[in-house]
């Protein structure tokens, strides 16, 4: 065989291994997508569950949060969250007044494993699930005790 059938079938392979990998990264993409997004039932499920398997991060105002939020919801600024002493590798959900994906976009680039409520607390209270009032005392969260 010629040296011109072995670079053929070279680039032959590389090609199929190029289209494997294009599939493999679109099908990645989706399955991340798709983690990317929580259902409020799916969330209250797995809170009574599993308590402390999520961080839940509440980007609204603080009158907002002290009106109403998800059980073990820390209030946090997006402004402050490069500052805030959050676990960056813990499964992590971000609750908004509707679900905003821009205010996620922003989370999701310094916590690794994040999650938005889909509909946010809109949602939640649409699905009529309960809610904690009244601020939360972040510092018994970190000594695990709900505030």
């Amino acid at each position: 065989m010629s040296y011109r059938w072995h670079a053929f079938y070279l680039v032959i392979i590389v090609a199929l291994l190029a289209a494997l990998l294009l599939l493999g990264a679109k099908a990645q993409r989706a399955a991340l997508a798709a983690q990317q997004a929580v259902a409020a039932a799916d969330l209250y499920q797995t809170i009574r569950q599993t308590p402390g398997r999520y961080q839940i991060l509440d980007l609204r105002d603080a009158l907002e949060f002290e009106d109403g939020h998800l059980p073990l919801a820390i209030n946090i600024q997006p402004d402050t969250l490069r500052t805030a002493q959050l676990d960056h590798y813990r499964p992590t959900v971000v609750v908004t007044e509707e679900g905003d994906t821009e205010a996620f976009g922003g989370v999701a680039r310094e916590v690794k494993l994040a999650a938005n409520l889909e509909g946010g607390m809109t949602q939640w209270r649409m699905s009529r699930l309960p809610e904690v009032s009244g601020l939360t005392d972040t510092m018994a969260l970190r000594r695990g005790r709900p505030g």
